[in-house]
């Protein structure tokens, strides 16, 4: 072994994934993975920030009635690792490989071979289980894989981009965190000029209870280059407190196209806290579309820092709270550069008694002349027991831009579930097919027409369906309920 990587003598004497989170198991981490040094010493300064920062709590609301907080993790009691085949996990790790690996094939192979990826990545618990890439993308010279492996394999690119541009260690205790305990996780690197149509997928799933998991994806793109990564996360409920701390890292360079769908799907007793951030060189491109249905809170931090002369961004979301659920979003559109455009849109139906906060911001410095940027939301209640808050705003330092924000809040309406109901639908049915259709035009960004459908099948299912009530052009029929006197 060379002498900058960690030696593996510690990891004999410690079972990781029995014991909690501590230095110990940081080092123990670094040690099963033989890392280069410079890693072991990135892990060493996020576990050294995460036990001296503060952990991040959101408390905000123009009422101040919601809180959203993070003091009901039990950060002591977390398993820093867990195996592929964790303990119960043999079942359902089974189930998901059947599942998943059937419906799309990169070679076109399977039923679906409409659905075609550029390549394929599935985690489990803490560890990658399988990586397929098409020859098409081999050809060009793309690097997909583990970000493991991409340590060994591309340490030059990793070492330049990881957590050094978009997401910083020391953001707040949970980046902190992420960065002492990640594993396995996600690189992408599409070199100068490669343009891919399919999407690449990924697929990270967890059943191991206790877990602490912190998957990375860290996305390089060239010049002129073009890629789709769609990027799942499920789970089943868990009996006791889990947590995921996910970190999404996009470089895109001039001229670079770069589109990111994540849906996401944690199970109940789940915490969830992720920050998706994408650097944006000049005149390329960053679109995130991002869904949050699962896990019992969860922080979701989207941000384009739009670095180049004509960079734009695109930001959809959406998210369905249901029960107790209680969810936190917040996006952020920085223009650093003249002549930059972005567009946020969010949309948020919540049930029950759940809670739904939004923050979305504009943020122009003096560099962002001609900047043209918009934000809006829009939040359906399905009870009067929930409750929300949407705070868009504008902070700008330049003197020569177009920017403008825009929210809509209500209850449901009456008048719409009684026209569905007067031509044979009962309540409930009237009451999926309006959600159906608030949400289709987010939906119907999503690339591959498998996702989309489990994306209407899992709203269906928030509401007590079986996934049997399907809605096409939710936008014209919303136009058409909207038109009725």
């Amino acid at each position: 072994m060379s002498t900058d990587a960690v030696s593996t003598g510690r990891a004999a004497s410690y079972r990781l994934g029995e014991e909690h989170l501590s230095l110990e198991a940081v080092e123990s981490l670094s040690a099963r993975k033989g890392e280069p040094l410079w890693l072991l010493e990135k892990r060493r300064q996020g576990w050294e920030l995460f036990e001296r920062l503060p952990t991040p709590n959101w408390t905000r609301g123009i009422r101040n009635w919601w809180s959203s907080n993070m003091n009901e993790v039990d950060f002591d009691r977390l398993k820093p690792y867990a195996d592929a085949v964790s303990t119960g996990g043999a079942a359902s790790y089974s189930q998901l490989t059947q599942y998943q690996l059937a419906e799309q094939h990169p070679t076109g192979e399977g039923e679906n071979s409409g659905d075609l990826s550029s390549g394929k990545l599935i985690q489990h618990n803490s560890e990658v289980v399988q990586v397929e890439l098409s020859e098409e993308a081999k050809t060009a010279g793309v690097w997909f894989g583990s970000l493991d492996q991409a340590v060994i394999e591309k340490p030059e690119l990793v070492q330049q981009y990881f957590m050094t541009r978009a997401v910083l260690v020391g953001e707040d205790r949970i980046t902190a965190l992420h960065a002492a305990l990640w594993s396995g996780g996600l690189f992408l690197y599409v070199p100068k000029g490669v343009v891919l149509s399919a999407p690449f997928q990924a697929f990270f799933y967890a059943d191991e209870p206790g877990l602490a998991s912190f998957s990375h994806t860290l996305v390089v793109l060239g010049k002129n280059s073009s890629v789709k990564l769609i990027e799942e996360h499920r789970s089943p409920d868990s009996p006791v407190h889990s947590f995921d701390g996910g970190v999404v890292e996009i470089l895109v360079g001039e001229g670079a196209k770069a589109e990111y769908y994540n849906p996401q799907e944690w199970g109940n007793g789940y915490f969830n806290y992720s920050v998706k951030r994408a650097v944006i060189g000049r005149d390329g491109f960053q679109r995130w579309v991002v869904a949050t249905l699962g896990s019992s809170s969860s922080w979701v931090n989207v941000e384009s820092v739009l670095e180049g002369q004509g960079a734009q961004a695109e930001t959809t979301g959406l998210s369905f709270s249901t029960g107790e659920q209680h969810f936190d979003v917040k996006t952020k559109s920085l223009h650093a550069a003249p002549h930059t455009s972005a567009n946020t849109l969010f949309k948020a139906v919540l049930d029950d008694a759940s809670l739904t906060g939004f923050q979305g911001g504009i943020r122009v410095l003096p560099a962002g002349q001609q900047t043209d940027s918009f934000l809006e939301d829009h939040t359906l209640f399905l009870s009067d027991a929930s409750k929300a808050d949407a705070l868009p705003s504008l902070d700008v330092d330049a003197n020569d831009v177009r920017c403008s924000h825009g929210a809509t809040i209500g209850m449901i309406d009456a008048e719409q579930i009684f026209y569905l109901q007067s031509r044979g639908l009962d309540r409930s049915e009237a009451e999926k097919m309006i959600v159906a259709g608030f949400f289709e035009d987010v939906i119907q960004r999503v690339p591959l027409e498998s996702v989309r459908e489990r994306l209407r099948d899992s709203i269906d299912a928030k509401q007590g369906g079986d996934g049997s009530l399907r809605v096409s052009g939710g936008e014209s029929l919303m136009f058409n309920l909207n038109e009725i006197d």
